[in-house]
């Protein structure tokens, strides 16, 4: 939860406007590591880079499998809202990637936006939404050398 609360911080002193972004990935097949998740974050980060000109792109992910046979992901990304106003073309593309390997199923609210103007209201509720990706149930049922989470490295300047 620290890490996760960090990066989003550290998101926030590098963007005057911050998008926060909340999706669930889910797996076509197990794998005992995270390689593929790996992959796909750097497919969308060059993307990002490419069609948006963002290079600092903060994000958290964590592993989970419970009943199913295959894990999937909890992955939320943070991006500079003052270049990403309509995320609809961003969700679009990624499930349009992560389609070869599962599919992204529809949640509520899986987007927020927090500035100057709606900081400490906004902050909390993002935080709030993304704290589930630190919530224990789930967690484990993994490989030893496969992590149950990642964030990104974003730094302060």
């Amino acid at each position: 939860m620290e890490r996760l609360v960090g990066q989003l911080d550290i998101a926030l002193s590098i963007h005057k406007r911050l998008l926060v972004c909340r999706i669930d990935l889910h797996t076509n097949k197990y794998t005992s590591d995270n390689k593929i998740i790996s992959k796909y974050l750097n497919r969308v980060k060059q993307w990002i880079d490419r069609n948006y000109g963002i290079k600092k792109i903060g994000y958290v992910w964590a592993r989970e499998q419970e009943r199913s046979k295959q894990q999937h992901y909890h992955l939320a990304i943070f991006l500079d809202g003052d270049k990403i106003r309509y995320p609809n073309k961003l969700f679009n593309t990624l499930k349009e990637m992560w389609l070869p390997i599962g599919h992204i199923p529809t949640i509520k609210h899986p987007y927020y936006f927090i500035d100057k103007h709606n900081h400490e209201h906004m902050r909390g509720e993002a935080i709030y939404r993304i704290s589930y990706l630190a919530k224990i149930r789930g967690k484990g049922y993994r490989a030893p050398q496969a992590k149950d989470y990642q964030t990104s490295r974003l730094r302060l300047i």
